[in-house]
């Protein structure tokens, strides 16, 4: 018994370390690794996308009167990446970072507040503001008529063609 410890150990010690100096030597993550989200609160348009492919649930969008409020709990993240390939306007991104080990919870949530436009008829919410803006840009005619044509709500819409 003793000697079949001796030669293991003889064994182990012919070979070179294989064990990374991690984390006191920084590690170069792959190029397809998929780490934290990133957020880009002015290119999201609130459309609810990225809540309806999420197999983990951790977004959720809440409505308010003038905004509405998109919570990531990152903690619950599986990183699959499918908010990202969801997302029509690219607001969404999966970073390479990692490193993702912290002892309060409130660091891995990401809270966008996405600002509402109200219908210029009946005065309700409709569409966030970003989404008005992309529509707009959109036009050939920017006139203030076909402008104002976007900030009527769908509702209103039917009522006036009926």
């Amino acid at each position: 018994m003793f000697k079949s410890k001796i030669k293991a150990l003889l064994l182990s010690s012919r070979h070179k370390k294989i064990t990374r100096p991690y984390p006191f030597v920084p590690v170069t993550p792959p190029e397809n690794l998929r780490g934290r989200l990133e957020v880009d609160p002015n290119k999201c348009i609130g459309c609810g996308n990225c809540v309806r492919t999420c197999p983990s649930r951790l977004i959720s969008i809440e409505t308010h009167e003038d905004e509405k409020i998109v919570m990531f709990s990152s903690g619950r993240c599986i990183y699959c990446g499918r908010c990202a390939a969801a997302c029509p306007e690219k607001a969404i991104r999966i970073t390479h970072e990692y490193e993702l080990a912290t002892d309060n919870k409130k660091d891995l949530e990401i809270v966008i507040k996405i600002k509402m436009v109200r219908c210029i008829v009946c005065g309700k919410p409709f569409t966030s503001w970003n989404m008005l803006n992309k529509q707009i840009e959109r036009l050939q005619d920017k006139s203030e008529e076909q402008i104002n044509k976007l900030k009527i709500c769908a509702e209103c819409k039917r009522k006036a063609t009926s």
